[in-house]
This record gives C-alpha cells, structure tokens and sequence, in this order.
C-alpha cells in the first residue's frame, strides 16, 4: 500500500545526498552525539540506525566500536553511508524501511532514530518496530523536532511562502505528529512497553548557506516539501528573493534565538518484564 509514497520518497533523498551532507548532517550529527552519550553503548554493541541518511549518527556509534546497522529508505544516501563504513568492517548500511524492518525481534542493544522514525507516513509503525527489534533492557533513542518547521531553514523557507500568492490549492507541507511535546513523545513510549529515562528540550547548531545562495544550495532539499515543488516558474523567481531577504533578516534580527534547531530527545529501555 505504501509503495507510491515510499518511492517518491526515496527518489527525492537520492537527490540531495550532497546537500544533506553538507547542511543537514551537521545538526543530526550533534543531536546524535547527545544521543549517544545518554546511553551506555560501547564497543561491541549492536546498534540499528533507523532512517540513517549519511550516517550521523552511525558513523560515530561505530567510531566506539559498536557493530551498526544503518538502515535508509534511500540508495544514494546507502550508497554514501556505504563508503562512510568502510572502515568498520563489522558495520553495514542497507536500504529498508523502518515502518517494517525485516530484523528479527530482539536483535539489537540499542535502536536509535534521529529525526526520522516520527516522521514517517506511519510513525507509530516506526515506533513498534524501533522497539520490537531491540532487546529486552536494550536502550531505545529518538530525537524528534519540537516543533512544526523544524530546523531553521524551513522556518526560513516558511516565513519567505507566507509572502507569495499561492494558489488556494496548494498542497500543505508535510504535517509532524503530536509527538512534538514532550508529554506525547514520553506517552508513545511508555505505550509500547519502554521505561523513559529521559525526555526533554534540546537546542543544536543548524547551519546556513549564505542568503544569495540559499535557494540554489537547499532546492534539493526543499524539493521534500509538496508546496515547493508546486511553484511555477514565476513564482519560484519570486520565491528565491524572498528566500535570500529572509534569510538575511533572519541571520541579522534573531541571531540569538535562531541557528538552532529546536527538538525533543527521549532515552527509554525497553521493558524487560514479560508482556
């Protein structure tokens, strides 16, 4: 049922491998060090990084000497990832998809999704599978944004379609789920049989391209969003003004309450009682 989406998705990943690397990774891989320094992974562990893109947070879990398994529905970022490994020679990345993995249950001592598993189409199908595959008393990571645009180059973007004519029509970004709050992202956990050792508030770093490049450098990432990639050519030129005013704006006049990315952190373990 879901191969439409999926496909799509994927393709649209395939595409911004560079971009992501370069503007992304750099926030997930900070969101994912805090991750890992919660939870008492070590060398020797296997771990499963759901949604992994170009490996923030694998290629550090394996730079401790854990055995990961980084998952992505992408070819091009397994590909990337791939490369990334390659020192490690008892880590892998493959292409799947994390609302169905096909690992056994209780497979690995810790699971972690950073930004990923509660953005899926079926994010509660992400979370029981996070859980199913880690074992009993394993650890169980996911940072989830906390708020509706994310980082803050979709609040950027956000701010820049506000001031263009769209269409009535126009398809609405993605929708994120309740998990945004604390106390839904604890509850979803607590649900699926997880002790919560920590939730919380967690501001990062979120780089920015210059504002005369900013839609040029992040249109491989924008093009994610249904409302973008809807835009004429007319109103793309528009767009890409306003992109760089805003921008501009935002760097100058909230510098000190922008270049962070505002998310949640849940560290739980996996009950270990029977069910």
């Amino acid at each position: 049922m879901n191969e439409a989406p999926n496909t799509c998705t994927a393709e649209l990943f395939d595409a911004m491998v560079a971009a992501y690397e370069t503007w992304a990774e750099p926030l997930s891989a900070r969101l994912a060090q805090v991750a890992l320094e919660r939870t008492s992974v070590r060398a020797g562990d296997s771990v499963l990084d759901i949604g992994a893109g170009t490996g923030a947070l694998a290629h550090q879990a394996a730079a401790l000497g854990a055995r990961v398994t980084a998952i992505d529905l992408s070819s091009a970022m397994v590909a990337r990832l791939t490369q990334r490994l390659a020192p490690y020679p008892e880590c892998r990345a493959l292409v799947m998809d994390g609302q169905a993995l096909t690992f056994e249950d209780s497979t690995f001592d810790a699971v972690f999704s950073i930004l990923s598993t509660t953005l899926f189409a079926a994010w509660g199908a992400g979370l029981d599978e996070a859980v199913r595959v880690v074992r009993p008393d394993g650890w169980v990571g996911i940072v989830h944004c906390a708020n509706p645009e994310r980082a803050d180059i979709f609040s950027i973007l956000s701010r820049a379609l506000k001031k263009l004519p769209l269409p009535a029509d126009s398809p609405d970004a993605p929708k994120l789920t309740a998990l945004m709050s604390v106390h839904g992202l604890r509850a979803a956990l607590k649900a699926r049989e997880c002790e919560v050792m920590d939730v919380g508030r967690l501001d990062a770093p979120s780089r920015l391209p210059t504002p005369e490049s900013f839609m040029d450098t992040l249109d491989p990432i924008y093009r994610t969003l249904p409302t973008y990639r809807s835009l004429d050519k007319h109103l793309r030129g528009e767009l890409r003004i306003l992109l760089s005013q805003e921008a501009r704006r935002w760097i100058k006049e909230d510098v000190l309450a922008g270049r962070t990315a505002k998310v949640h952190l849940a560290i739980a373990r996996r009950s270990s009682r029977p069910c």
